[in-house]
């Protein structure tokens, strides 16, 4: 532990910096993968946070595709300061003929991204194996063989359930429970095609060999000769009927290592993106004049680098931003958002990860700076370990050395027929005290009328429920999807670090441990302390191939404890937001590829209820040229008296040099009105961003 922790402040040194003048969201593409979902092609795209999946349009097949993210309640006052776009390339694969995946955020909060491809293609969406995931499937792309690792631009598929029976298999083997071995290697003759199919075929002939069915055996060698003729195997495979055929039963002792020279052979590939946006802005106040507001430069770096070869897979993947500020003349420096190597070995069914990285389970809530590791106990539990430093979100340039952690768990894979469990147990520590220890699981349960996803986290130390979960899709019939988000979570989480909420008199726990004990810190943490739940259901139906409807309800409550205005007295608040949206999705209006969005969102909250109405297209043109129209109207009206109408229209053009370079320009302006019982002056802002993407 004391190197991993001293490997950690070497990083924090890099890390540390000035001061952060602007932020960035929370939400942002992690990863693009690769793997196979019941025998066919799919991606998962990862996220930093937790991700709801609202619906997608088209709805099943196109050369672009959008999927709108939620939920959208959830906005960020440091992020609403300006739109966020981050754009991810897909590696390169010869099945997937994926292009990249762009993310966005808008003025409102409102999130999605856009994925396009190199052509049309037929796909499903659904959410992912994890709380932080998309799911994309390809139904037409059927995984009928491995891919040839000698080509340098293609993406390997695999079956990672494949692989786990495999090495489950030769375990068996190696240990001579060769009944054992006989189950598993027919059960992964009974999956779709895989790289693992051709050795499972030979194996099993052995397996059965050495339980003296020699008939068996030998139709096995025999149908492998017929199937891989002309394979590095047959060679031995021959060699093995031939001396079954002689009478030879004596089963070799150790088996042959398989010989897979050129599937031996490393390849290695590097490839990212650099993109600049500039954004600006400028307002003038009724009888006060014009200044301009906004002048900012964002610089953002994503690079990915793989090396593999048939035994291993190793992703190195970096994100990293950095922004200057004109108006003020300040910059902020380059801020690493995510860094991590990823390892992955399927013989010894080991994976893991290091750097800074998403939790994205076991416990594990939000980033951290660590280490995570897995291993195949068996063909259907996993053993995974975590070891690391939380990432404090308002400063991402340093390590927070004194909150160690660590953690165990387990994975029991239900094999797509029953619920994934994966309970775990994690503690971490705050200046050598206690700061959360918890014990919880997540469930999955994935089926074809849709998945669902479960989460409960119980903190042991202090006998309290932090986090009770629940998500859920459900496809009701084909054209009708349900989406149900239930979400009960202590307010801020319960950790002993937030006894320091409202002090202003000590800045660390070890600081209070000197005038407190640890039982009375306990305390302090415990009653600045709240809750909120929020419960959401929303339904998608496709009225045809060109229109689709969308509608959400979501329900928020927030219990909030403050400091009263008698020092040391704490206080309790409510709150509450009802919200209701609707989209009418529909493509084809000016041409064949564009998308048109008209909703509108009821807003109830304590302090003001509002009614927005918004109108876009989306028209693409010779696959160059992409135009994004919008024009967002909000009526807004406070409790106070206070009348507001807020006018923002814009529109955004986006261009596609050649295959590495994209530009994008949009401008627009917004109209603030009061009204009522306000004294406030009439507002308006003009707002121009420009910038380019390289890709390489």
């Amino acid at each position: 532990m004391r190197g991993f922790r001293f490997w950690c402040q070497v990083m924090g040194v890099y890390f540390a910096v000035s001061s952060q003048v602007w932020a960035l969201p929370n939400q942002s593409l992690e990863s693009i993968e690769y793997l196979t979902h019941q025998g066919m092609a799919a991606i998962e795209i990862g996220f930093a946070q937790p991700v709801i999946y609202m619906s997608n349009f088209p709805l099943e097949s196109g050369a672009t595709l959008q999927i709108f993210i939620g939920p959208r309640t959830a906005v960020d006052v440091d992020v609403d300061k300006l739109p966020y776009t981050q754009a991810m390339r897909a590696p390169d694969s010869g099945e997937i003929p994926l292009r990249q995946v762009t993310f966005h955020i808008n003025e409102a909060g409102e999130t999605s991204i856009v994925v396009d491809f190199k052509r049309v293609v037929n796909f499903t969406i659904s959410a992912g194996r994890r709380f932080n995931t998309l799911m994309i499937v390809f139904p037409e792309l059927r995984i009928t063989q491995a891919v040839p690792l000698k080509k340098a631009r293609t993406v390997e598929i695999v079956d990672s359930k494949a692989f786990r029976l495999l090495v489950s298999g030769r375990k068996a083997l190696k240990q001579h429970k060769n009944k054992m071995a006989i189950r598993i290697f027919t059960g992964m003759l009974e999956l779709p095609e895989s790289p693992e199919r051709q050795e499972a075929m030979e194996l099993l002939g052995v397996a059965r060999e050495r339980n003296q069915q020699k008939a068996h055996a030998r139709a096995m060698y025999q149908e492998y000769l017929k199937q891989y003729p002309k394979s590095e195997g047959a060679a031995r495979v021959k060699q093995r009927l031939q001396d079954l055929l002689h009478a030879q039963l004596k089963p070799r002792a150790k088996l042959k290592p398989i010989k897979k020279s050129k599937d031996r052979k490393t390849t290695s590939r590097i490839y990212g993106s650099f993109a600049q946006y500039y954004y600006h802005g400028e307002n003038s106040v009724e009888n006060a004049g014009s200044s301009v507001d906004q002048s900012l430069l964002l610089n953002q770096l994503s690079v990915n680098w793989r090396i593999r070869n048939a035994d291993y897979d190793i992703r190195n993947f970096v994100y990293t931003n950095q922004s200057y500020d004109f108006s003020s003349e300040t910059g902020k420096a380059v801020t690493l958002e995510t860094a991590y190597s990823q390892f992955k070995n399927s013989r010894w069914g080991f994976s893991g990860r290091a750097g800074r990285q998403t939790g994205s389970g076991g416990g594990v809530l939000g980033k951290f700076d660590g280490l995570r590791a897995s291993y195949d106990a068996t063909r259907r539990i996993a053993v995974n370990a975590v070891a690391g430093y939380p990432v404090n979100i308002s400063d991402k340039r340093s390590i927070q050395s004194q909150k160690p952690f660590w953690g165990i768990g387990f994975e029991w894979d239900g094999e797509g027929k029953g619920v994934d469990i994966l309970p775990y147990y994690i503690q971490q520590k705050v200046d050598g005290i206690i700061d959360r220890e918890a014990i919880g699981s997540e469930f999955r349960f994935f089926h074809e009328q849709g998945n669902f996803y479960g989460l409960i986290d119980y903190d042991i130390h202090y006998a309290d429920l932090n986090i009770y979960l629940f998500r859920g899709q459900y496809n009701w019939r084909k054209n009708t999807i349900f989406n149900l988000n239930l979400d009960y979570r202590n307010s801020p989480l319960l950790f002993t670090s937030h006894a320091l909420i409202g002090r202003t008199d000590v800045s660390s726990i070890g600081e209070l441990l000197n005038v407190h004990s640890e039982r009375s810190i306990n305390e302090l943490a415990e009653s600045r302390v709240g809750d909120s739940s929020t419960f959401s259901l929303g339904v998608s139906h496709t009225l045809s191939t060109r229109y689709q409807l969308n509608a959400d309800l979501t329900f928020a409550r927030q219990n909030f404890i403050i400091d009263g205005v008698t020092p040391g007295v704490l206080i309790s608040e409510n709150d509450q937001q009802i919200y209701f949206s609707g989209q009418l999705i529909a493509n084809k209006w000016f041409n064949d590829r564009d998308t048109s969005v008209l909703g509108m969102r009821l807003s109830q909250t304590g302090s003001y209820d509002e009614l927005s109405l918004s109108a876009s297209n989306r028209l693409l043109l010779n696959n160059k040229w992409k135009f994004d129209t919008r024009m967002r109207v909000d009526l807004r009206q406070g409790n106070s008296g206070e009348d507001l109408t807020r006018y923002r229209p814009s529109v955004k053009w986006n261009f596609r040099h050649n295959q590495t370079m994209y530009y994008e320009t949009e401008i627009g302006v917004e109209w603030w009105r009061y009204g009522g019982d306000s004294n406030n002056p009439d507002f308006r802002r003009l707002f121009a961003n420009v910038g380019y993407r390289w890709d390489f």
